[in-house]
C-alpha cells in the first residue's frame, strides 16, 4: 500500500467519524482485515471500511440502549461512538437501487450478516426462489465497475463480530427449542447471548369485520365509503 492509499482511507474514515482518532481506528481495522484476508486492492479495502462504520455504528446503539435499560444517569453514560451521527452513517451501496425489489430486499439481508436460512425465512421464499434471486444479484453487481464489484464482496464478506459472540451455545439451543414448541419462529440472540424469539405470527394482523358472514374488512374495496 501506498502513502497516497493511506491518506485516501484516512479521508474516506474522516468522512464516516467526526473525530480523527477514530477514524485512525477504521483505518488500523480496515488495514489489519486486509492483511488477513490477503488484499490490499483499495475498492476492497474502501468497502470494508464501510462496513466497520456501520458496525461501529450498530454496536454503539446496542450499547446505548443497555445503558438505558440499566437506568443509567445521563452524567455517567459513555460517550456515543461519533460515527452514530446520521449525517456520517455509510449510504448504502447505489448499485442495490438498480436490483428489482425482491431482490434488493435479499441483498440488503445479506449484507446485515443473516444466513441463507434466515433469509429464507424472513421472505418465506422456498431454496429455489433464493437461489433465482441470489443469481439477480450476482448479475447485477457484475455488471459494474470492478471497483465497485471489489466493494460489494468486501461487504458481503465482512461480517459483525457480534454475530459470533463467545456463548454457551448448548444451552442456548437447548432453551430454543423448549421455546418453540408452540410453533414456528426464528430465534436468535444479542451480543451479550440474551435469547430473542420471533414467533412466526408475530408480525401478521388479525382480520376485521364480521366472521360469523365471512366478510372482512380486507375483502371490502378501498374505494367503498362508509354510509
Amino acid at each position: 500500500m501506498t502513502l497516497a492509499d493511506h491518506r485516501a482511507l484516512r479521508a474516506q474514515a474522516l468522512r464516516l467519524c467526526r473525530r480523527a482518532d477514530e477514524a485512525d481506528d477504521l483505518v488500523q481495522e480496515t488495514l489489519l482485515a486486509g492483511v488477513l484476508a490477503g488484499r490490499h486492492d483499495m475498492p476492497w479495502l474502501s468497502g470494508v471500511l464501510r462496513r466497520q462504520a456501520a458496525m461501529a455504528a450498530r454496536a454503539g446503539v446496542r450499547r446505548r440502549r443497555r445503558e438505558a435499560l440499566a437506568g443509567m444517569q445521563a452524567d455517567d453514560a459513555i460517550e456515543p461512538f461519533a460515527c452514530l451521527a446520521p449525517e456520517h452513517a455509510p449510504p448504502p451501496p447505489a448499485w442495490l437501487a438498480t436490483l428489482p425489489p425482491s431482490a434488493r430486499r435479499l441483498a440488503v439481508l445479506a449484507l446485515h450478516g443473516l444466513s441463507a436460512d434466515e433469509i429464507r425465512w424472513i421472505l418465506r421464499i422456498p431454496a429455489t426462489a433464493f437461489r433465482q434471486r441470489l443469481t439477480c444479484i450476482r448479475k447485477a453487481l457484475a455488471a459494474q465497475s470492478p471497483s465497485v464489484r471489489a466493494e460489494g464482496i468486501a461487504l458481503a464478506q465482512l461480517r459483525d463480530p457480534s454475530r459470533s459472540a463467545d456463548i454457551p451455545f448448548g444451552l442456548a439451543r437447548r432453551a430454543l427449542k423448549a421455546a418453540m414448541q408452540a410453533g414456528e419462529g426464528l430465534g436468535t440472540h444479542d451480543p451479550d447471548g440474551h435469547l430473542i424469539l420471533i414467533d412466526a405470527d408475530a408480525h401478521t394482523s388479525p382480520s376485521r369485520g364480521n366472521p360469523q358472514t365471512g366478510i372482512t374488512q380486507e375483502d371490502i374495496p378501498c374505494s367503498r365509503t362508509a354510509r
